[in-house]
């Protein structure tokens, strides 16, 4: 997809502590000075970091420090917005993700985008993930397909739910958190490199906060994650970086022990002890 596209050739400006534990190998996306604007409104400003396969990346910030923002710039939902303005790269497997040679649902199949408000197609549990499966030519016979939505099911904590009522229960059905987990089946479904989590932990009890703990655990294995949580401590449970925003900056990125035990960024530092965890 993107072999043609070209690479700038700055360097990429390294922050402290940026990677998993040990040798991180090449990046599997960069931010090279990437701002964004919306009708001359800054919400990202001069963004500067790698993401590396098999990590979980934890953004934390104030309402309106641009987490939401950031995630979906990195899949170009932004676009969506009239009057948007972008400077700097997003990379993705060294490619820059905003040069018009992109083509957008080739880039979203990799970079898979799930919001925080729940949204199934309206149609069956069973539908919601065998359309996409089908379309991306991800499987072809009714066997293959079957194969899929019952691994993706597996794996997000849904299938002994729903088994039974896979074809004959709207998804819209299913309690709201169910639907999250779905919408993450459906997003697995199509192999994606990247996910894309903007608070999926909202409002659930703590069993449920601990299986969807277990699962990004899980989905790190072969996925790269990037979240944002409903609280310091769920990010802490799960993340192996941290990046504190403030003001659509980044103010520091590091490991999620350092950033909750002795970030060296007074800002950052300031943040954490104002916010219960």
């Amino acid at each position: 997809m993107f072999d043609s596209l070209p690479k700038p050739q700055h360097d990429v400006h390294q922050t402290a502590g940026e990677g998993p534990a040990g040798d991180p190998g090449p990046a599997l996306m960069s931010l090279q000075g990437f701002s964004a604007s919306i009708n001359g409104q800054l919400l990202l400003r001069d963004l500067s970091f790698d993401l590396h396969q098999g990590e979980v990346l934890g953004l934390i910030g104030r309402a309106g420090a641009g987490k939401t923002a950031l995630l979906r710039a990195m899949c170009r939902l932004l676009d969506e917005h009239r009057g948007l303005g972008n400077t700097g790269h997003i990379l993705l497997d060294g490619a820059d993700i905003y040069h018009n040679a992109c083509d957008l649902p080739t880039l979203r199949r990799q970079l898979a985008f799930i919001s925080q408000q729940a949204n199934p197609f309206p149609m069956s549990i069973w539908d919601n993930i065998a359309y996409g499966v089908r379309l991306n030519r991800i499987a072809s016979t009714p066997s293959q397909v079957a194969e899929v939505v019952e691994t993706v099911l597996r794996r997000c904590l849904l299938w002994d739910d729903v088994k039974d009522v896979l074809h004959k229960m709207p998804a819209t059905k299913l309690p709201i958190q169910r639907q999250r987990l779905l919408c993450i089946a459906r997003s697995l479904a199509i192999r994606p490199k990247v996910l894309l989590l903007d608070r999926p932990t909202g409002s659930i009890d703590r069993m449920e906060l601990a299986l969807l703990n277990r699962l990004i655990a899980d989905l790190k294995q072969d996925h790269t994650v990037v979240l944002v949580t409903a609280s310091l401590t769920e990010t802490a449970h799960v993340a192996d970086r941290v990046a504190y925003l403030e003001e659509g900056r980044l103010v520091e990125i590091d490991s999620a022990e350092m950033i909750f035990t002795a970030a060296l960024n007074q800002r950052t530092r300031d943040f954490i002890n104002s916010t219960a965890m």
